[in-house]
């Protein structure tokens, strides 16, 4: 990911930002639209995605998923640095850390992959105490995932579910959403969200 040939890119930026900065220029450019025209697709102003493209600062994960959806990518898409191989292996402990949680909790976009099948899966670790509260991801978003660890309390459209150690889970992401560890020890679980494709979509 240490390589970025953007002539754009400032050097000091960590590479995560530099990667971003030149995948969403990039994407944004090979549709010929303007920043105008991602801003109305993606429900951000135009100032975020110029601070985006731009490298400053740090964006979350919810405006990543939603220039993601607006362009059409899975997140893996804005955040890699190089082309995948013809079989990538993400080592342990790898990944690109997209959230952290107040108490330490975190979520880790580990691999995705490319239309026309597109999905992501996550790791993700939640301390007693955090949770990750999410608007509505774009329309025909699903995911499923499964509880390794503690107790996930999973909020889906006002709907609370608690899901415990060994079990799983699949909703609609395109409504609002969280999850939360409401419990006293930690709660791990993986996640895959998997994206339609844009001919899905109309």
């Amino acid at each position: 990911m240490e390589q970025n040939n953007d002539p754009l890119a400032d050097p000091g930026q960590p590479a995560v930002s530099r990667a971003i900065a030149a995948n969403v220029r990039a994407a944004r450019t090979a549709r010929g639209w303007s920043l105008e025209a991602l801003a109305a697709r993606s429900g951000l102003s135009k100032g975020a995605l110029v601070g985006v493209e731009q490298g400053r600062g740090n964006p979350g994960v919810l405006t990543l998923a939603r220039i993601a959806d607006a362009l059409g990518l899975p997140l893996t898409g804005l955040v890699d640095g190089a082309p995948a191989p013809v079989v990538e292996v993400v080592p342990a402990g790898g990944g690109t850390r997209l959230w952290q949680g107040a108490h330490g909790g975190h979520g880790d976009l580990l691999i995705g992959s490319d239309p026309p099948v597109p999905a992501e899966l996550w790791r993700w670790t939640l301390a007693p105490g955090d949770a990750h509260v999410s608007a509505a991801h774009g329309a025909g978003v699903r995911e499923l995932l499964t509880v390794l660890d503690g107790v996930l309390t999973l909020e889906v459209a006002g709907e609370r579910v608690d899901v415990p150690a060994g079990a799983c889970a699949r909703f609609a992401a395109d409504r609002a959403h969280s999850y939360r560890n409401d419990g006293a020890s930690t709660a791990r679980f993986i996640g895959v969200v998997l994206l339609p494709s844009r001919s899905d979509i109309g």
